[in-house]
């Protein structure tokens, strides 16, 4: 096959990290011979994977990736949702869909359901051959394995072995990472040059919390045995039960969910839901407003550990309160501030991320693009 041919993908591996290049730009970064990078490149063009951007010309013409060829599709897997998203070949965001699932379903049913929609959302985008596929997974991941290692919001949802199983289902290039790292890599995507986002903590704080670090623009996930799980570290000894199984984690004070749970308490169940919550941040509400300011001193204390424990001082925080509070995430910040240990406390920054909802899904899509065209055949 010829995308298995070892200067093939240099080619292929030189358009997609620089884009278009003519041949002689692209002999410049490979151990090629002419002769050998126009054979090759005129074999490419003829079964479609490039395209000249002036067919008529055969001399420094710029050479493209065809946009239809090598798309990526990437999943969400949330606690009730899965999200599907479609890149081309340039890294560009086409469509995505969500699709509701139900929580109380999990294990090896939950699996087949999830394949089954990949599967109908590859067919709805024909016109695309899908060459990859990202799973952006609740919980605990082992990327290198390609396993969901484990979530505590999912019945049976424990060594999953997603990788070899969707690799043996669709026949593509696949890779796993948890839902934070993917998001943190859509962040990448958008910004690959600016070194506060190569080299940066991120943070996401929903019904759960989870949180990744990119180093030199590397996901810190890729080379450990298991993502990074800050909701379930202990922050109130003998606390409230988590769905994990132990008591007093970050989650448990401070994610969207126990907000709702604590405002719930004070407002004698007035304000129960989360977009009850929302809209009583909207107008003000000093309840809401105070609950939040509550959760933000646990997490403000728990992101400070972690960047005095890593010395990362650029800290990204994706959350719908950052938006919908007055004060969610400047009582973030004053937090982290006052308990960062000193060296840190003139670096750190702490800055909302304005990504979209499916950033997740976008993120696995490109982490596996990425991978698909960095890994020699």
């Amino acid at each position: 096959m010829l995308t298995q041919d070892k200067y093939a993908r240099g080619i292929l591996r030189e358009l997609y990290l620089r884009g278009a290049l003519t041949r002689k730009q692209i002999m410049a970064n490979l151990p090629m011979r002419l002769n050998s990078l126009v054979a090759t490149s005129n074999r490419l063009e003829e079964e479609g994977f490039i395209f000249r951007e002036e067919a008529d010309r055969q001399r420094n013409v710029p050479l493209e990736l065809h946009p239809r060829r090598f798309a990526s599709v990437g999943i969400e897997h949330g606690e009730s949702f899965a999200v599907f998203t479609l890149l081309n070949s340039t890294a560009e965001h086409i469509v995505t869909v969500r699709v509701d699932l139900p929580q109380e379903v999990g294990g090896a049913k939950r699996l087949r359901r999830i394949m089954n929609l990949i599967d109908d959302f590859i067919r709805r985008n024909s016109e695309y051959e899908v060459s990859m596929l990202g799973f952006a997974d609740i919980g605990i991941v082992n990327t290198e394995s390609g396993t969901g290692v484990y979530s505590a919001h999912i019945p049976d949802w424990e060594n999953v072995p997603l990788q070899s199983e969707l690799e043996s289902r669709f026949g593509c290039f696949c890779r796993v990472v948890d839902r934070s790292g993917a998001s943190a890599l859509d962040l990448l995507r958008l910004h690959q040059n600016d070194e506060s986002v190569r080299n940066s903590l991120q943070v996401f704080v929903g019904n759960g919390i989870g949180a990744t670090i990119l180093q030199n623009g590397r996901y810190f996930g890729e080379d450990t045995p298991s993502s990074c799980q800050l909701g379930h570290i202990i922050v109130n000894p003998g606390g409230e039960l988590c769905h994990c199984g132990n008591r007093g984690c970050l989650e448990t004070m401070s994610s969207i969910l126990a907000i709702v749970s604590r405002v719930s308490q004070l407002s004698n169940g007035e304000i129960s839901t989360k977009a009850e919550l929302m809209a009583a941040l909207a107008d003000g509400n000093k309840i809401c407003e105070d609950a939040v300011c509550e959760a933000t001193r646990v997490l403000g204390i728990a992101i400070a550990n972690t960047v005095t424990f890593t010395g990362i001082t650029n800290v990204y925080l994706r959350c719908e309160l950052c938006q919908a509070s007055q004060n969610f995430l400047e009582s973030v910040r004053e937090t982290l501030l006052e308990n960062v240990i000193r060296p840190f406390r003139q670096k750190v920054r702490l800055a909302a991320s304005n990504q979209e909802e499916d950033s997740a899904a976008v993120g696995a899509a490109f982490y596996t693009q990425r991978e698909f065209f960095a890994v020699e055949k």
